[in-house]
């Protein structure tokens, strides 16, 4: 039978390095494998690559092009909107890059959206919760949910769903949000509680936006390859509300 699989930028990342094959993939996850696929968050993720010259960035940006090209075959995940849609398509890397920069605030706008609460702030609902992050981190994907909402009389009666619910109702495009936005709400929420919680610094709030699109579009696959711990239990958690099916697996093969 044959599968789909969704790669993690930290893949890409790998195997223009040399460090890891896509024959290493097949071998370690599934030999019936037959098509990867990209996303545009894999274009965002290459915005923050930095080089000393123009030069230099234009060559460096070619390569993760032509990686990005080479392993998936130019098979792209396009996301329709207002519609929310997930498409398969055929398209270059370097076509999908210069779209998503026809925008050029988008970027600096989106940073500055994932910067709304602060680390004191998340450390103080923690406590509110009385969550122990250690702790968490060693329940299943079932039972970290069951966990939070055990705590929904503190989150003012919501469960962890209808928290994101909530939140999108009151947002004036949420009508507009799809299942996208709904995992990026929740990857926010599993990290606020503590839930393998990414170490902080100026970026990570915002690359936890790309681990969650990207989660999404592997929803789309039967397999997400990711070699970020954090992430893969977090899209675990997101799968195990919404009853995905897509196995998160690291480039050995392992859960």
């Amino acid at each position: 039978m044959k599968k789909t699989a969704y790669l993690d930028n930290n893949i890409f990342v790998d195997i223009e390095q040399n460090s890891l094959s896509t024959t290493d993939l097949l071998e370690n996850i599934d030999k019936n494998i037959t098509d990867f696929f990209y996303s545009a968050s894999h274009l965002q993720e290459a915005n923050e690559i930095t080089a000393k010259t123009k030069s230099e960035l234009n060559n460096r940006l070619e390569k993760r092009f032509q990686t990005i090209s080479s392993v998936t075959n130019n098979n792209y995940l396009f996301q329709e909107l207002p519609s929310n849609k997930v498409h398969k398509l055929k398209e270059k890397p370097s076509v999908v890059f210069n779209t998503i920069n026809d925008v050029p605030f988008a970027q600096n706008m989106m940073k500055g959206m994932m910067n709304t609460v602060s680390e004191t702030q998340k450390a103080e609902f923690r406590k509110q919760l009385n969550i122990d992050p250690i702790r968490i981190n060693n329940y299943s994907p079932k039972e970290v949910i069951e966990q939070i909402n055990s705590k929904s009389d503190l989150m003012g009666g919501f469960s962890l769903v209808g928290m994101i619910e909530k939140a999108i109702e009151f947002h004036p495009q949420g009508k507009e949000m799809g299942l996208h936005n709904r995992f990026a709400g929740i990857f926010e929420m599993l990290d606020m509680v503590g839930y393998w919680k990414d170490k902080h610094n100026e970026k990570s709030n915002y690359a936890r936006l790309w681990d969650a699109s990207h989660s999404h579009f592997s929803s789309y696959c039967d397999y997400f390859i990711c070699n970020d711990k954090r992430t893969r239990n977090k899209a675990k958690a997101v799968f195990e509300i919404y009853g995905i099916e897509t196995k998160v697996l690291d480039s050995k093969g392992n859960e």
